[in-house]
């Protein structure tokens, strides 16, 4: 994703029509904090060498945001998400190891409320991915990444609410890069592309 793209995801974002916010969400300026598990799906890897698929499973996750209004109906957010995945290589590598996957993401939201205590809310986000496998032999990684939101609020009080998101994770691959090497060898390598994990979370959040 180049530069020009993610200005244009974020003037979309800033220029998103609001629903009306007579009911839920308080219009004095806040921080909220907002504590999040659930689960992650995630596409497999392909070898552009050897045509061997890498399957990657799938496994619990847990996230941790930061958000803050900053417009009427507009909050910007600050995520950490992070799961455990086993990659494993199919064919005669047969190779296999757990592999953390983390996005850090910085970004934001509309949110859309009525005179209820639901609400409902879009956002945009860009950041890193960090792929850490769990096997030392093997080294870290970092790619650029972004995320696309939806997400439903039920307010309990002013301050505590429930919320559950769901979020489309798209890290980008460089061209004919190798990842997840050691050892003189490499498991898998690809030939540039967006590799897509989806994620379903349920949480509380804390507004101060």
């Amino acid at each position: 994703m180049n530069k020009l793209t993610q200005a244009i995801l974020l003037m979309l974002l800033s220029s998103l029509p609001l629903a009306s916010v007579a009911g839920g969400i308080p219009l004095d300026d806040y921080i909220a904090v907002s504590a999040f598990m659930g689960g992650r799906t995630s596409e497999n890897f392909k070898d552009t060498e050897t045509g061997e698929i890498a399957k990657v499973s799938s496994n619990l996750s847990q996230a941790l945001a930061f958000s803050w209004r900053y417009e009427r109906g507009k909050e910007g957010e600050l995520l950490f998400s992070n799961a455990k995945h086993n990659v494993k290589m199919a064919g005669e590598q047969n190779n296999s190891t757990d592999i953390y996957f983390s996005y850090i993401q910085f970004g934001g939201r509309v949110l859309f409320t009525g005179n209820s205590p639901f609400s409902s809310s879009f956002g945009l986000g860009i950041g890193a991915t960090f792929l850490s496998p769990d096997d030392s032999r093997y080294d870290n990684e970092i790619a650029f990444s972004g995320n696309m939101t939806g997400g439903v609020r039920y307010e309990l009080t002013q301050q505590w609410a429930l919320r559950s998101d769901l979020r489309v994770y798209g890290t980008v691959l460089n061209s004919d890069s190798t990842l997840f090497c050691g050892d003189g060898q490499c498991m898998i390598t690809v030939n540039g592309d967006i590799y897509v994990q989806t994620e379903l979370m349920a949480g509380i959040e804390y507004k101060f």
